[in-house]
């Protein structure tokens, strides 16, 4: 029962950290696509330049990066929650198997 609560606990603990890796995307995505893209747009309308032009440019590459990485995050939770359920399923299998399980005594002669 002991090893029963130990899986269940450390199977919710893995839940629980997906769903933070989840939230810190989301934020990510945020900043990236609504924060910095106004940035850009405020610097863009105070600067007309080359130069600005060049800031934009990298500000914009920067921005898609950081969605790019806040996909890979979601991917990344989307996976420890799968590999978490089927490490689950399979402990709580071998537990069963391991209650039940029966041992034939033969005599050698």
């Amino acid at each position: 029962m002991a090893l029963t609560n130990q899986i269940e606990m450390h199977f919710a603990e893995i839940m629980h950290l997906s769903e933070q890796i989840d939230k810190l995307s989301g934020d990510l995505r945020t900043v990236s696509q609504e924060e910095l893209m106004q940035t850009i747009c405020k610097n863009k309308a105070c600067w007309n330049s080359s130069c600005a032009e060049v800031l934009i440019g990298k500000e914009a590459k920067i921005g898609i990066g950081l969605i790019s990485q806040a996909e890979e995050l979601c991917r990344i939770a989307g996976e420890m929650r799968q590999q978490a359920k089927r490490m689950y399923q399979a402990e709580l299998t071998n537990n069963q198997l391991a209650a039940t399980r029966t041992y034939l005594q033969q005599s050698w002669k």
